[in-house]
């Protein structure tokens, strides 16, 4: 330490004095004296000067002690003690003769490195440390968590036991709560003892939040409570105060141990009890563990969840924070569907009506993830829909009336039967995928697209290309020429007559939707809902994308009907 540091730290003993404007300069022998009465009274708080603890893999981390800053009057004074290079002892004592001289001491900073310290108040009993985050991972902070109570011996303070541990003042370190972790888990090597196990599950209790146990760590106490004969209830409700404190990588870095978890059965977890991790990490993941689920718990967890999403929902518009896009645009259940890893494994356990709430609202909101078609099928532009099918396939709710479903909105998105198996079939089984393509092969499933799909210019091939049928000069200076084919396919009655598949709905006269499910209703519309045939003026006729061939022929052979009335006779 500088001399100019040095006598800002020196107490003073006389009372007092002020100020003045500009301190007067000490001669060797003032300071030497100054020094002398120092450390004189330093020597008297400081029962021994350094120590010594046995490092990991041998190395020796040597402590210092410290200058103290406190006044001689106080009767317990803060002990200090740095974590230096061994080396640093000869050096320190070459200091101190030096400035017991009055001679200007070395600056020690650059030359030997500061790693931690120690600080031991006897006034509150806290025995504090740290370690230098350089430093960090090198087991210097285990090293004296095991022998704090060594040292305090050693600097002869006889109330030890009554002392808290703390870094940097932090009673409640995530260090510390590992630390305590492992010395409770290590009791699971003992023998079989029904009160042990039972103190064990009490401590596991009550470590609620707490990220610091291991999944390991769990499944040894349970292993050690079970061979302790506890009754399985009791190390359910220990496991779910508990809460699963550990964090959610455990499944890609500890799958072993999940799968020993897993293995113990039906431990009663619950989800209620992990809402923390779900609405922390937005991931259901810990789902995996519950393997008897009940049902009725789940079912309060997931509102729970909902509710809360909605609260935090409009609290963000009132503030005007960030919302999320899939919460913006489709609603507090779709942004959980979507955005909240693993939602299948939730939904697959809750009441059967709220499964069917939520695989109405995934096959609904399917088709408006790309509305306009402006793209082939590809990653970017599909990602929604590949988490909505992962979804509905890990809650069991992909059978064959959900493939025709999810096919339908395809269609109306100008997806080819082609386009949407190629992505769905990994989430189905083979058995319910060949009774729904049965299904579609026995029907004719017509798209209803939403937005306005007359305006897309689909150029990326033929097979998602808008059909187009130009109306006849002669015909199209008739005038009205959607009304002139509304009549000729009436007089026709094909349409009426041809039954198809489409998710269009109309209204009827009491107010109640229909689905639409004749040609002719399809092409010029109902109440309620336009029809899919539309107008480019009176030059053109155009028809949704995957509009199946047979309605582009019938309206061909109908303009043709109108501008030669005669052409059947004349065959």
């Amino acid at each position: 330490m500088k001399q100019d540091e040095m006598e800002e730290i020196v107490p003073k003993t006389e009372k007092r004095e002020e100020i003045p404007s500009e301190k007067p300069k000490k001669s060797k022998e003032e300071l030497a004296k100054d020094y002398q009465q120092y450390y004189e009274w330093l020597d008297t708080i400081y029962p021994i000067g350094n120590f010594e603890l046995q490092g990991r893999d041998g190395e020796t981390l040597y402590f210092h002690h410290g200058y103290n800053l406190y006044d001689k009057k106080d009767d317990e004074p803060v002990l200090v003690y740095h974590l230096r290079d061994t080396s640093y002892k000869e050096f320190a004592q070459q200091q101190r003769e030096l400035l017991l001289k009055g001679e200007v001491t070395k600056d020690d900073s650059k030359t030997y490195s500061f790693k931690g310290s120690i600080v031991i108040n006897k006034k509150e009993k806290r025995f504090s440390f740290l370690v230098e985050r350089e430093y960090k991972g090198k087991g210097y902070g285990r090293a004296i968590y095991d022998n704090y109570l060594q040292i305090l011996e050693m600097l002869g303070i006889e109330d030890k036991e009554l002392y808290t541990v703390a870094i940097s003042q932090n009673t409640n370190h995530p260090f510390l709560q590992r630390m305590y972790v492992k010395e409770v888990v290590a009791r699971t090597s003992e023998k079989p003892n029904l009160e042990n196990a039972q103190q064990i599950l009490q401590e596991l209790a009550r470590w609620q939040g707490i990220r610091q146990i291991r999944l390991k760590e769990i499944n040894d106490i349970i292993d050690y409570a079970i061979r302790s004969n506890v009754p399985m209830a009791e190390i359910a409700k220990s496991l779910n105060e508990n809460g699963l404190s550990i964090g959610r990588d455990v499944f890609h870095n500890e799958r072993k141990e999940v799968e020993s978890l897993q293995s113990f059965g039906g431990i009663g977890l619950k989800a209620t009890a992990m809402h923390q991790h779900f609405m922390q990490d937005k991931d259901f993941a810990f789902m995996q563990f519950i393997t008897e689920p009940d049902v009725e718990d789940t079912t309060i967890e997931f509102r729970r969840i909902l509710a809360e999403v909605k609260k935090e929902y409009r609290a963000k518009q009132q503030e005007d924070r960030y919302i999320e896009p899939n919460l913006q645009n489709f609603g507090e259940l779709e942004h959980i569907i979507l955005d909240w890893k693993n939602a299948g494994l939730l939904f697959r356990s809750v009441i059967p009506e709220i499964q069917e709430v939520v695989k109405r609202q995934a096959i609904s909101k399917f088709e408006e993830f790309d509305p306009e078609h402006k793209q082939a099928w590809n990653w970017s532009v599909d990602d929604n829909s590949f988490k909505t099918f992962k979804m509905l396939s890990e809650a069991g709710l992909m059978d064959k009336d959900t493939y025709i479903a999810l096919y339908q909105k395809a269609l109306n998105r100008n997806y080819t039967l082609r386009d949407f198996d190629g992505v769905i079939f990994t989430h189905i089984s083979r058995e319910e995928r060949e009774k729904a393509r049965r299904e579609i092969a026995e029907n004719t499933y017509y798209p209803s697209p939403k937005k306005k799909w007359q305006k897309a210019e689909n150029r990326w091939d033929k097979e998602h290309s808008i059909p187009r049928v130009a109306v006849p000069q002669a015909l199209a200076k008739k005038g009205n020429v959607r009304e002139l084919l509304k009549q000729q396919i009436l007089q026709q009655g094909i349409a009426r007559k041809t039954k198809i598949k489409t998710d269009m709905m109309g209204k009827g006269k009491d107010g109640k939707p229909f689905i639409v499910d004749n040609l002719k209703d399809w092409l010029f519309g109902v109440p309620g809902t336009h029809g899919n045939l539309q107008m480019i003026g009176n030059s053109a006729i155009v028809f949704p994308p995957q509009t199946p061939e047979f309605a582009v022929q019938l309206i061909e052979q109908a303009l043709k009907s109108i501008e030669y009335p005669d052409f059947g006779e004349r065959e």
